[in-house]
């Protein structure tokens, strides 16, 4: 087989990547609408992202960490797979639904390792501010906030913890616009 010859001028560089990683969306989705997700998809598409992978959490994971939630895990996994089929988007778009496979208690940092090592990065764990909250006060935090940068939105306008302050050049707030 032959090679093709490609002349370039004197000095050429590639261009820089202009696509970066992956986006973790943890979050309940229960009461998520088809304008939160377009909005969270727009936000990383405009971030120039690769993949974003949405990852519901199981009751008991919920239960664990004091979340209430009133739809069971197949419930939600099966109206998020209603609201993410209507997205029109340039992503890589994934549902996650491991956590349904294991049917017990899942230890965040376990869900955390499972999808990097499975996804491109650079990371980026996306999260509601009660998340956010409870995520800064587990031990590994610290150990996450170095290998990943922490997108908070501000679903519940809920004041964040000051542990985060100490971490502020490793996290934003965004807001996709929720009306919880």
């Amino acid at each position: 087989m032959a090679r093709d010859q490609i002349k370039v001028p004197f000095g050429y560089e590639p261009p820089a990547e202009s696509q970066k990683g992956t986006v973790l969306v943890f979050e309940t989705f229960e009461d998520w609408t088809a304008d939160e997700i377009s909005a969270c998809i727009a936000w990383a598409e405009e971030r120039k992202f690769v993949r974003a992978i949405f990852y519901p959490q199981h009751e008991e994971t919920l239960r664990r960490m004091e979340i209430r939630t009133e739809m069971p895990y197949y419930a939600r996994v099966k109206q998020l797979e209603q609201l993410l089929e209507d997205v029109d988007s340039t992503l890589q778009i994934e549902l996650d639904k491991w956590e349904g496979k294991r049917k017990k208690y899942t230890p965040l940092d376990t869900s955390l390792s499972f999808l990097t090592e499975k996804s491109p990065g650079p990371h980026f764990i996306c999260m509601s501010d009660r998340y956010a909250n409870l995520f800064v006060t587990y031990p590994s935090f610290k150990e996450w906030i170095k290998k990943a940068r922490l997108v908070i939105f501000t679903q519940f306008r809920v004041p964040l913890h000051g542990k985060l302050h100490d971490y502020a050049e490793r996290w934003e707030t965004v807001d996709f616009g929720n009306g919880s």
